[in-house]
């Protein structure tokens, strides 16, 4: 026995030393002292783009040490027990009313000392008069005041049709002095933990917040940087740029935030959140459906363009700065929005005919948060000193040791024994989740409703819900009447990943995965419910609901309708994969942004069966030559032993099927944004482009993935002569004196139209 402990000892102490090395050299990397490009050379990376097995360097030395999945030493608690601190609702933000001015700009009201928001950039006027003080960088002196491209290319497009009725200001900022994931653990040092705060110049807080948006109401997101100037002060992790990513918004390419435009501290970027419903230049374009609709405030509705089936519900927004997305999320650059319309109100008495009066409540006209709750599920890890942890040398997955539920450690809820609607987000870097709720060793009865934020088309039951990749929602309904006052259920993950991060390694039952939790922490119980008799209300402060008190919710037969699967115009095949040894398919990535020199990496995308690629911000690997064109694609994972859960911005997928393998009945043509490819499996969907254009991105949500080059730019032309998006946009290219253009490449696998002109070309010699 003293021997083992003595082992062990002197294990935790070389993990541990591996993390101290490590961390200097993420010090050197985040403050441009070295490249990623060096730690190849170096031999820190493989050729294969995996870290080198070295001890004093890499804790996946297993010969050595590291036997639990963050490969270093166990996140130390300070006492802090499961069950033991309440669950953080997310705070839903006040919208700001914005005016319109006689020049067509959206104004802020005066006292709050904010510049008008406009169509095109505030960058525009600052190249137009670069000396003018009052649009330079207040921070930093250098470049203009606002991150988003100058010129039409990045106006907001369609402004006046979308013009923003309401606004919101963040800042991204260190976090505030008393952020902690439980009472008893240490607070976070400013710079361990980045996120949103609302105001102009404020501390980020915890747990992320909530915007309560509606259709036919368009929001000005103007977010500042508030972020330290020197890339090095980051707590070890995390870089100082960002650009805000509405996963999954219909909106165009300038308000997507992913088209390489991440903007530096002391600035600004406005985002023009359109609140569109897809195909509202298609289908229902005079407003007449009821069903696209959106509350008004008063008990009625207001009738949108658009189609209803294609309405959207529990949605996030997050950093997306390449390179350095997985660093920024964990640190906390995430918040949430739901979005509320007719049929998905957010009350649960109204009853029009139109209004499915899901679980709410209904203190208030729309969005009521009572018995709707958003649920953050993410996994942590923290050094020997209690503070957050993130290792960027792992190119195949972070799993963390620290269950957290809107950041809070393991917490509790107290519920009514009423039905509740749980709006349940994967906000994990790397790990796959598989939730139950289980009463004593019974698991609940849960009704899902929504999957990615889409309504399926008729509700369906289950006790386990399917494996749920990073980014993917779930929303379920969960009947909690059948239990009486003092009962305590929990939510558990049943899902065993590989330590790795490659993906998921067993389906557990619950007991199993009670046995296994000794290992892996985010194993087994993750949240407890505690039935109680009475619960304030966090609509209407001052507000008590008591148990007994009606539940006016139902769960419909029937949500939505079919969008029907039909012929396409043309198929595309897109497989995602991993350079191997001597394999020099990675070496094409070419790394724009920030890599001067052709670099290897180890995650590739293929088009079409041609030649693999990694991510290149200046390269085209799909274009999508006019909207309105349905097309079916085909996602592949090359195998590997790894997991992909593959996202697609902009528009959502109508599944088919997984090449004759199972599919989950909440699957089964449902509209999705994030597809688990599963190991060596494929998925294929219905997918249709409109309505906004330009440069979007396609790529997995395993964002360790991402962040080593498993991404690729697709294009959206709109068919509109003369307009800047008829043709190919320019690349920008951030730097802190401003944006600068360059033109990009089109993959010919990827551009339909030399596929069309090669096809009609005649052969050579046909007379």
């Amino acid at each position: 026995m003293y021997l083992s402990n003595r082992v062990s000892r002197v294990r935790q102490k070389e993990a541990q030393q591996a993390r101290n090395n490590r961390a200097e050299i993420v010090r050197a990397l985040s403050s441009g002292q070295i490249s990623r490009r060096d730690l190849y050379r170096w031999g820190i990376f493989t050729l294969a783009g995996t870290l080198a097995l070295k001890n004093g360097l890499s804790p996946f030395a297993r010969s050595a040490f590291a036997q639990v999945p963050t490969g270093t030493p166990r996140s130390p608690l300070y006492g802090a027990t499961k069950f033991s601190e309440p669950m953080s609702r997310l705070e839903a933000l006040d919208p700001i009313p914005l005016t319109r001015t006689a020049a067509g700009h959206a104004a802020f009201p005066a006292t709050m000392l904010e510049r008008n928001a406009k169509r095109l950039s505030w960058h525009t006027d600052f190249s137009a008069n670069p000396g003018n003080a009052n649009l330079r960088n207040p921070v930093t002196k250098r470049g203009p005041i606002e991150g988003r491209p100058p010129g039409e290319v990045f106006a907001h497009q369609r402004w006046d049709e979308y013009f923003p009725k309401v606004g919101y200001v963040l800042s991204m900022g260190q976090c505030e002095s008393d952020t902690y994931f439980n009472h008893k653990m240490p607070t976070q040092d400013s710079n361990r933990v980045w996120t949103f705060g609302s105001g102009r110049f404020v501390r980020g807080k915890l747990p992320p917040p909530l915007i309560k948006a509606r259709y036919g109401e368009p929001i000005l997101a103007r977010i500042y940087n508030n972020l330290p100037v020197e890339r090095a002060d980051n707590g070890g992790f995390g870089r100082n740029e960002l650009q805000t990513h509405f996963h999954n918004a219909h909106n165009g390419a300038e308000s997507d935030g992913a088209a390489n435009v991440h903007h530096f501290p002391g600035t600004f970027y406005d985002y023009r959140w359109s609140t569109a419903l897809a195909r509202r230049d298609k289908i229902n374009k005079q407003a007449t459906d009821k069903r696209a609709s959106a509350p008004n405030g008063s008990g009625g509705l207001v009738n949108v363009p658009g189609d209803f089936r294609e309405i959207q519900s529990s949605m996030w927004f997050h950093d997306h700065r390449f390179f350095f997305t997985a660093e920024n999320v964990y640190k906390g650059m995430l918040g949430v929005i739901n979005m509320y319309s007719g049929p998905d109100r957010g009350n649960d008495r109204i009853a029009d005919g139109v209004n499915l009066r899901l679980p709410s409540g209904n203190l208030l006209d729309w969005g009521n948060l009572d018995f709707d709750v958003n649920l953050v599920v993410s996994d942590a890890a923290c050094d020997q000193n209690g503070q957050y942890f993130f290792d960027i040398f792992n190119t195949d997955g972070f799993i963390g040791d620290i269950p957290l539920v809107n950041f809070t450690y393991a917490p509790f809820m107290e519920v009514l024994p009423r039905k509740y609607r749980f709006r349940i987000l994967n906000a994990c870097m790397s790990r796959f989740l598989k939730l139950a709720i289980y009463r004593g060793g019974t698991a609940m009865p849960l009704q899902v409703v929504a999957n990615d934020g889409n309504l399926l088309v008729n509700p369906v039951t289950m006790t386990e819900l399917d494996q749920q990749g990073t980014a993917e929602r779930f929303d379920i309904v969960v009947d909690f009447s059948r239990c009486t006052v003092g009962e305590r259920l929990y939510l558990t993950n049943l899902l065993r990943m590989r330590d790795d991060g490659r993906g998921p390694r067993e389906e557990l039952s619950r007991v199993d995965a009670l046995k296994r939790s000794a290992e892996d922490p985010v194993l087994g119980p993750i949240m407890e419910f505690r039935v109680v008799d009475s619960v304030a209300s966090v609509d209407v402060p001052g507000v008590t609901h008591r148990a007994g008190s009606l539940d006016r919710s139902i769960v419909p037969v029937s949500l939505t309708e079919q969008i029907p699967i039909v012929a396409p115009v043309r198929e595309r095949v897109v497989e995602f994969g991993r350079s191997g040894p001597g394999d020099s398919r990675g070496a094409n990535g070419q790394c724009v942004p920030d890599c001067a020199e052709t670099a290897t990496f180890p995650w590739t995308i293929k088009v079409n069966g041609q030649a693999a690629h990694s991510m290149n911000a200046n390269r085209i690997s799909l274009l999508i030559p006019k909207p309105g064109e349905i097309e079916h694609w085909t996602y592949v994972n090359a195998g590997g032993g790894w997991d992909h859960p593959i996202h697609l911005h902009f528009e959502e997928g109508v599944t088919i099927d997984r090449g004759g393998a199972a599919m989950a009945p909440t699957e089964r043509l449902a509209r999705k944004d994030v597809w688990r490819l599963r190991d060596a499996g494929k998925v294929k969907f219905q997918v249709q482009f409109g309505e906004f254009a330009g440069a979007y991105v396609n790529h997995c949500h395993n964002t360790v993935h991402e962040d080593f080059a498993m991404l690729l730019r697709m294009q959206i032309l709109n068919g509109i002569a003369g307009t800047p998006h008829a043709t190919v946009t320019p690349t920008p290219n951030p730097t802190p004196d401003g944006v600068f253009f360059t033109t990009p490449e089109i993959l010919p696998e990827g551009d339909p139209r030399q596929q069309q002109a090669a096809s009609v070309t005649p052969p050579s010699g046909t007379p």
